[in-house]
């Protein structure tokens, strides 16, 4: 059981967070609470960028590998 439900952050949301971040290829992003990894694996996908996503639900780290 848990506390919150998982809401997905919209991928339209999650671009635009990355892009006013002005994230580099250089850079490393870490995402407390990454949930399915969207946002770590659009900035590694779409910015070049290093990401780390820290999740502790276990069902959505299994889905963020996947």
């Amino acid at each position: 059981m848990f506390v919150a439900p998982f809401v997905a952050t919209p991928l339209p949301v999650a671009r635009q967070m990355l892009i006013l971040a002005e994230l580099k290829p250089d850079e490393t992003v870490y995402d407390l609470g990454a949930g399915d990894g969207r946002v770590v694996i659009m900035a590694a996908q779409e910015f070049g960028a290093k990401a780390v996503g820290v999740e502790l639900r276990q069902d959505l780290a299994r889905q963020a590998l996947n």
